[in-house]
């Protein structure tokens, strides 16, 4: 395939349809979970010819794969050493034990992973002269988001400064503080920030306020935690006061299951699969688990074309959106695209006897506060009520009665404020990802 993303829609379905065949050979020979499934449903790889095919497997669902991981993973006998050697592990956010989920793969799938990269800086509109900040922290057990950065540079020979920020442990001893992280990124003179939103903003924040300078900088590619159009808006103000005049936000649809993530070419432009020999993504009826057509929204569903290490079939990530497989008329790319903001299946969460979309309360926070931090913590007090909690910083504290206001007007229900330290909430020695809402209510 002479290029994955700009070739006809026509030639990627020939190609993901020929990956799919040999995937389901591997699949019928090496797969413990999905030679239970097949059996169970009396097929064969030999039935599986078309992508269309597909709709004769069940869904998987993360509790399946969550369940026993192991089995997820295709035994390597008689396949080349590539695809038997365990390159690394990745590791999911959660599990039904709570312990998060194994995510093997092998050389093989590293080499397509770093093909994945490359695509991905490459819609975002990499240079060959860029330098990227890696500002995600390092974790305990290894997660894609640090990991990944470092092989996406790696994948178009680009230089790349890990800031490391914050301590994941008592046994590491690197870690940065805001302050030195944003030095970090002033000497190296870095045209690219990449990290979570929550805390790409606390570096641009803190750099402006000190002066530093950081005019090198035309790109932030943020991952991990939602990001609304406001929120962008005021983090693209920021860069292009300290950075150059048009400097933009991309945000990417990231997943371990990807390895990677669908990324935008420019704002507003969907999310591009930027591997579409590797990865087919689909959208199914919530209900039935059909397929749906193009732009009608519904579940997005990941199957691996090109793994043998964890090989993942109709898996549902637990979103609803709308898939787009014309060309992008950004970028011209014929790679599928998801043209909705990907929402939450299960977001709606009940307070108080009422029905609340988390998406509305984080939408009414950012309305006042703005770049402040703050986090949702829904729970119940001494006396059994249920309560729903807003942190917000010390220093955002003239904006407590604001804010509440706002969430109650687009929410229903008043939350109870909580003023606390600053950089409390987006502290990367706990973990990778800054949660909005969180429901501590067993």
């Amino acid at each position: 395939m002479a290029d994955p993303l700009f070739v006809s829609r026509a030639e990627i379905e020939t190609v993901q349809t020929g990956h799919l065949v040999a995937t389901m050979q591997r699949v019928a020979a090496g797969h413990p979970y999905y030679r239970r499934v097949l059996e169970a449903k009396g097929l064969r790889a030999a039935d599986f010819r078309s992508l269309d095919d597909l709709a004769r497997l069940p869904l998987t669902r993360k509790q399946d794969y969550m369940r026993e991981p192991e089995a997820f993973r295709v035994s390597g006998e008689g396949l080349p050493e590539e695809m038997r050697a365990i390159w690394d592990v990745m590791y999911t956010t959660g599990s039904t034990a709570g312990q998060p989920t194994p995510f093997v793969s092998t050389s093989f799938d590293f080499f397509r992973i770093l093909e994945l990269n490359r695509n991905m800086l490459r819609l975002r509109g990499a240079r060959d002269d860029d330098i990227v900040a890696n500002l995600f922290p390092l974790t305990a057990r290894p997660h894609g988001a640090f990991i990944r950065a470092l092989h996406a540079a790696a994948s178009m020979n680009l230089r790349v400064v890990a800031a490391l920020p914050g301590n994941p442990s008592p046994f590491f001893t690197l870690g940065r503080g805001l302050d030195e992280v944003v030095r970090i990124v002033e000497r190296s003179r870095a045209t690219i920030l990449w990290g979570v939103p929550s805390y790409v903003r606390r570096v641009v924040a803190r750099a402006e306020e000190i002066g530093a300078d950081l005019r090198a900088v035309r790109l932030a590619f943020v991952t991990g935690e939602g990001l609304g159009e406001w929120a962008r808006a005021e983090l693209t103000a920021a860069l292009r006061r300290i950075g150059v005049s048009d400097a933009w936000v991309s945000i990417s649809y990231g997943a371990t299951e990807m390895q990677g993530g669908m990324v935008e070419c420019s704002p507003g432009s969907g999310y591009h699969n930027p591997a579409p020999d590797q990865l087919h993504v689909d959208i199914v009826d919530p209900e039935s688990g059909a397929p749906l057509e193009a732009g009608l929204p519904g579940l997005v569903t990941l199957t691996h074309l090109q793994r043998t290490g964890t090989v993942l079939l109709r898996y549902v990530l637990g979103d609803i959106s709308v898939l787009s497989r014309d060309r992008c008329p950004h970028c011209g790319s014929s790679t599928d695209r998801l043209v909705a903001l990907p929402r939450r299946a299960d977001a709606l969460v009940k307070i108080k006897g009422t029905l609340v979309n988390p998406d509305v309360l984080v939408q009414a926070a950012e309305g006042v506060l703005q770049a402040a931090e703050f986090q949702f913590v829904i729970r119940y007090a001494a006396d059994g009520a249920e309560v729903l909690g807003l942190k917000i910083p010390l220093d955002a504290g003239a904006m407590a009665e604001p804010v509440a206001r706002a969430v109650k007007q687009a929410a229903g229900v008043t939350p109870v404020v909580e003023l606390v330290p600053a950089g409390s909430l987006a502290d990367p020695s706990r973990s990778w990802k800054t949660k909005r809402v969180v429901d501590l209510r067993d």
